[in-house]
């Protein structure tokens, strides 16, 4: 993560949010800006922008959710009802190629499990790729076989992690 710096997400961010959700997913994957602005109005603090040498490298956004399975994609979210559950749910994160194996990804995610452990919060969920698994598997997830909304996709996986065994 040399050279990079974390801040939070601001609405001027969101252009540079979406290209880079274009360039690290399919296009059955790409979610509008009104999406990604409905999550941060939700929960700023969950939500995080990396910069290196001025350019945009990666992003998280994460919010509280209230509901058992995962939210659905492509859909905005209303604001209320998402403050009931000491739950999160991690949204989407993505990283440039060029800032792949940096560390960048795991300094987003201490982001978001710090604001979950300030918030009092619990438990971290997420939906992840197949190709993202081992990833969050070493960042202590598991494997949890709840129906997912099938805009998900095959081989996708709501995966948890108890914030209280951290």
């Amino acid at each position: 993560m040399p050279g990079c710096v974390l801040r939070p997400l601001q609405a001027s961010d969101l252009p540079a949010v979406l290209r880079l959700q274009a360039r690290a997913y399919p296009p059955a994957y790409h979610e509008g800006v009104e999406v990604f602005a409905s999550r941060l109005a939700l929960a700023p603090g969950g939500c995080w922008f990396a910069e290196r040498g001025g350019q945009a490298a990666g992003y998280v956004i994460a919010h509280r959710w209230a509901e058992p399975r995962p939210p659905d994609l492509h859909a905005p979210l209303a604001t209320s009802g998402v403050g009931e559950r000491d739950v999160v749910f991690l949204h989407d994160m993505a990283i440039c190629p060029q800032a792949r194996g940096s560390g960048l990804a795991q300094g987003l995610f201490r982001k978001v499990r710090a604001w979950a452990m300030r918030e009092g919060l619990a438990e971290i969920v997420l939906v992840s790729l197949a190709d993202a698994r081992g990833f969050w598997q070493r960042m202590g997830f598991v494997a949890d076989p709840v129906a997912l909304p099938a805009a998900y996709g095959d081989g996708a996986c709501c995966m948890r992690l108890a914030l209280s065994a951290k």
